[in-house]
C-alpha cells in the first residue's frame, strides 16, 4: 500500500548564473598566466672519486749504525787500558811498601789503585763528549750511546765498566774475557760483549784520536824499507850461517828432528790404541743392547 499523505516539497534555491563561474575560471587562469616562467633547473654535478693511485708501502725506517770498530782495535785499545791500570797498581804497591806496609796492605793496595784508574779511565772519560778512554783515543775509537747516538750517561758507562771489572778480578782471567768476547763474536750486527750490553752501548770508529796503529805501520815500513832493513838481513844471514858450523846447534837439530820422529810414531800408536777401544767399548755396548 501506498502512503496517501504526500511528500514535503524540498525549497529551491536560486541558480547561480553559469557566466559568473566561467568569468572567475578565466581570471585564474589570467593570473596564473602572468606568473614568469621558471628558470630550467641546473643538471647536478656529482662528486666522481679522485682516481687512486698505487702507493709505496711503508717502510719501517731502518736504524743506520756507524761503522764498528774492529777486533784488532778493540783489543789493543784493551790492552792499553789495562797496562795503564796494571803500571798505577804497581806504583801504588811500591809506594805502600816504601811507607812500611805489610804484604796484605800492599797487595789490596795495588788493587785499590788498579780499579780506581780503570774506572776513572774507561768509566768517566768514556762519559765525555768524546767518548774515549786513553787507549781507545790512541786507536781512534770510541763508546757509543745508539739511542742518542751520542758518549754514553756516567751511570751507564759505570755499570758497563764494573761488569768488565768483575771478570777482572776472577782467578781465571782468561775465561770471562773469552766468554765476552764469544758474545760479540755471535753478534754480526752489533759485536755487542756482556758489558757491551750492560751498558747498551757500541764501539765504532771516531775521527778523533792519535792513529797510534797507522803510525806504528809506517814506522815499521821505514825501518824494513830502509838502510836498516839491509843490516837486519845481513847479521840474520851471519847469525844463521855461524849457528849452521856449530856442532853443538848441528847435534841439538838433529835431536829435535828425532824427537819429532818418536813424537809422530807415538801419536800414531796412540790414536790406533785408542780406536780400537773406543770400537771396542761400542761394539759391546750393542751386544748389550741387542740382548736386552
Amino acid at each position: 500500500m501506498t502512503d496517501p499523505r504526500p511528500y514535503p516539497e524540498r525549497p529551491k534555491f536560486p541558480e547561480r548564473p553559469k557566466t559568473d563561474q566561467l568569468d572567475q575560471r578565466s581570471s585564474e587562469w589570467q593570473t596564473l598566466s602572468a606568473l614568469p616562467t621558471p628558470a630550467p633547473l641546473r643538471p647536478v654535478e656529482t662528486e666522481r672519486p679522485a682516481p687512486q693511485t698505487a702507493t709505496a708501502p711503508q717502510t719501517a725506517p731502518v736504524e743506520t749504525i756507524p761503522k764498528l770498530a774492529s777486533w784488532r782495535k778493540r783489543i789493543g785499545a784493551f790492552a792499553l787500558d789495562f797496562g795503564v791500570g796494571l803500571g798505577a797498581s804497581y806504583l801504588a804497591q811500591g809506594l805502600a811498601s816504601l811507607f812500611g806496609a805489610n804484604a796484605g796492605a800492599v797487595d789490596m793496595t795495588g788493587y785499590v789503585a788498579f780499579f780506581a784508574v780503570w774506572l776513572v779511565n774507561r768509566g768517566y772519560f768514556q762519559s765525555r763528549p768524546e767518548g774515549q778512554s786513553l787507549g781507545k783515543w790512541l786507536l781512534n775509537i770510541k763508546t757509543l750511546d745508539p739511542e742518542t747516538e751520542t758518549s754514553p750517561h756516567l751511570i751507564r758507562s759505570l755499570a758497563r765498566e764494573s761488569v768488565l771489572s768483575l771478570f777482572l778480578l776472577t782467578e781465571a782471567l782468561l775465561v770471562p774475557l773469552a766468554a765476552d768476547g764469544l758474545f760479540a763474536a755471535f753478534d754480526k750486527e752489533k759485536r755487542q760483549t756482556i758489558h757491551d750490553r750492560a751498558g747498551r752501548t757500541l764501539v765504532v770508529e771516531a775521527e778523533q784520536g792519535y792513529h797510534l796503529d797507522e803510525k806504528a805501520m809506517q814506522f815499521l815500513q821505514g825501518i824494513l824499507e830502509g838502510d836498516a832493513a839491509e843490516d837486519v838481513k845481513s847479521a840474520a844471514r851471519d847469525l844463521l850461517s855461524q849457528a849452521q858450523r856449530n856442532d853443538t846447534v848441528r847435534d841439538l837439530s838433529k835431536q829435535v828432528q828425532r824427537l819429532g820422529k818418536d813424537m809422530d810414531q807415538n801419536t800414531r800408536s796412540l790414536r790406533q790404541q785408542t780406536g780400537k777401544q773406543v770400537k771396542n767399548w761400542v761394539d759391546s755396548v750393542k751386544e748389550k743392547l741387542d740382548n736386552w
